[in-house]
């Protein structure tokens, strides 16, 4: 059951196309919307034109560090929840306490669900004191197929 009444969009910026698809479906329900986007660029693109309600930001971009991204996007959004994915174990002290969540990219999906619906339903940057939550995703190297059948 979801708090909030209205659709909330949720940004995944991450440059793994196929990590993004299966992400993207993952997070994508009746009440959520998930958009992925490959880049620091298209990730701006975007919130310009439609605001979300929470970024899931891969710390590894190409085209930018994760905290260049989320500055950029907190200057036109401020306020905005972030969590962060990370492919190698760190302490979310390493990062500024407006981050949200930090989570390994071995994170299993129904535990990045509720941790979604979690900080959608805070609303508010968490404590830095929050541990870095390990959870597992499937090897998404596999096929397309794999990817597809990952919600079902």
């Amino acid at each position: 059951m979801h708090r909030h009444k209205d659709v909330a969009t949720i940004l995944i910026v991450e440059d793994d196309a196929v990590l993004g698809q299966v992400l993207a479906r993952v997070l994508t329900r009746e009440r959520q919307t998930a958009l992925h986007v490959p880049n620091m660029s298209q990730a701006l693109r975007l919130v310009k034109s439609r605001w979300p309600r929470l970024v899931l930001l891969d710390t590894g971009l190409r085209d930018g560090t994760a905290l260049k991204v989320a500055e950029s996007i907190r200057a036109l959004c401020a306020g905005l929840p972030f969590i962060f994915l990370t492919a190698y174990p760190r302490h979310k002290s390493a990062f500024p306490d407006w981050v949200n969540r930090l989570v390994t990219k071995s994170i299993d999906l129904p535990d990045l669900r509720r941790t979604v619906d979690a900080v959608l339903a805070e609303g508010r940057p968490s404590s830095e004191s929050d541990p870095v939550e390990t959870l597992f995703l499937p090897n998404v190297a596999g096929s397309r197929q794999d990817a597809t059948n990952v919600n079902r």
